[in-house]
């Protein structure tokens, strides 16, 4: 193999594929990323669990594949001035050159790099491509991270005829509601692909499934994560179906005396009056905080308290002026809500 290509049109490619390899093992041939020239130069990498390949023109003098360590590969590339490079497969060798400056490394059998999963063998899932990354962005702060059952740390996709795009870390429950279709299923995407899918995700890609992966995919580029394999809570169990009370409160407002209280205590308390909420630090009586703004909300008295992060997470990841707060009792679940996104949080005893 014998290629010649811009330094930062290489640059950005590596950028975006090493973290999809092999960190801790360099023994690994998924340590390495694979290069290959052909018509055009295409370059993978994967750690089993998660894969990228990215298309790309270049100089091909010579067609042929290499593997190149990652890391080692993103250092010398990140080195070298903004100008051509030239990469060389000479026996058992890649060397890299520019100019004067010149870098052989070891390579392993290219051949024995991991298969991708081909997505002409899986499920269309039909989304608009802003709904998708919006219903993503809105689910990943409830996704939880070190959870016992490893369900639980990766979101639920619930595909039919209506999806709806679901995740919890057991205190609160998040669900957006969206008009996706595709051939019914239950997957669990891993929070870790969540968040490559959030980095790398544009609109012109695909959506593909089946049981075992999720492939993202253009013209250029194609992303594929292994499902987590477990069964799901039956979340809709949670969901309450009725309310004593709904308020529409303004977010921005509601937000900004909240962040006041977590300046001094994440335990909030909320006293929400016929016209006026009042926020106070909760938990910690030797440091004190206390704000309040007027609104008309037509309740007498009800007091809850909450981890401040759980309503700000919602809050942030809004475009709305305005959220409709739902309350039962003081002591169970009150739900957030925006439109087709709702977050079901669990309150604190007072």
């Amino acid at each position: 193999m014998h290629i010649k290509i811009q330094k930062p049109v290489f640059e950005s490619i590596i950028n975006q594929i090493v973290p999809f390899t092999e960190k801790k093992d360099n023994t690994q041939i998924t340590s390495h990323v694979l290069i290959m020239a052909n018509d055009e130069l295409t370059l993978k990498a994967t750690d089993k669990e998660i894969g990228i390949k990215i298309k790309t023109e270049a100089e091909i003098i010579e067609k042929g594949k290499v593997t190149i360590n990652a890391k080692k590969l993103h250092d010398i590339i990140k080195a070298l001035q903004n100008k051509e490079v030239e990469i060389k497969k000479e026996d058992d060798s890649i060397i890299i050159t520019q100019e004067t400056s010149i870098y052989k490394l070891s390579t392993f059998d290219a051949n024995e790099f991991p298969e991708f999963p081909n997505p002409d063998d899986l499920n269309n899932l039909e989304i608009k491509k802003e709904e998708f990354i919006d219903a993503i962005k809105k689910i990943f702060p409830v996704i939880d991270n070190n959870n016992p059952k490893y369900e639980l740390n990766g979101a639920l996709f619930d595909i039919d005829e209506k999806t709806n795009f679901v995740s919890t870390d057991t205190r609160r429950l998040a669900v957006y509601k969206s008009n996706a279709k595709g051939n019914k299923s239950k997957i669990i995407v891993p929070k870790r692909s969540i968040s490559e899918i959030k980095r790398i995700f544009n609109d012109d890609m695909e959506i593909y499934y089946d049981d075992v992966y999720l492939i993202l995919k253009d013209e250029k580029t194609m992303f594929f994560t292994k499902l987590i394999n477990g069964k799901y809570p039956a979340y809709e169990k949670i969901i309450p179906q009725s309310f004593k009370y709904t308020i529409n409160i303004s977010k921005n407002e509601f937000l900004s005396h909240l962040k006041q209280i977590s300046i001094i205590s994440n335990e909030v308390k909320i006293t929400i009056k016929n016209n006026e909420i009042i926020f106070e630090s909760f938990g910690d009586e030797t440091i004190q905080a206390k704000t309040s703004f007027n609104t008309n909300t037509q309740i007498d008295n009800f007091v809850f308290a909450v981890n401040s992060r759980y309503i700000m997470d919602f809050l942030s990841n809004i475009s709305s002026d305005n959220f409709k707060l739902c309350l039962n009792e003081p002591n169970i679940p009150f739900e957030l809500r925006d439109d087709n996104f709702i977050t079901i949080v669990m309150p604190l005893n007072i």
